[in-house]
């Protein structure tokens, strides 16, 4: 009996090791996807023929995404 619950015990040791640990090792920082979106935004704010204030406006919004996605990054 305690030989079943040793074994037991150890297969779920190792598989959640297994389970978690790819997981959690290649899981990106998730600012950096917040800081990839806004280079993104703005590149594509810039590059857009919307005028002075649409383009003033799209850069707002972009930096306004951004600080919403650090602030539930956090």
């Amino acid at each position: 009996m305690k030989r079943a619950v040793a074994l037991t015990l150890s297969t779920l040791f190792i598989l959640s090791f297994f389970l978690i640990s790819p997981s959690s090792s290649m899981d990106l920082n998730p600012a950096d996807s917040c800081w990839d979106n806004w280079e993104r935004c703005r590149s594509r704010a810039l590059e857009s023929d919307m005028g002075v204030i649409r383009t003033t406006l799209a850069l707002t919004l972009c930096d306004i995404a951004l600080a919403n996605c650090l602030l539930k990054a956090t």
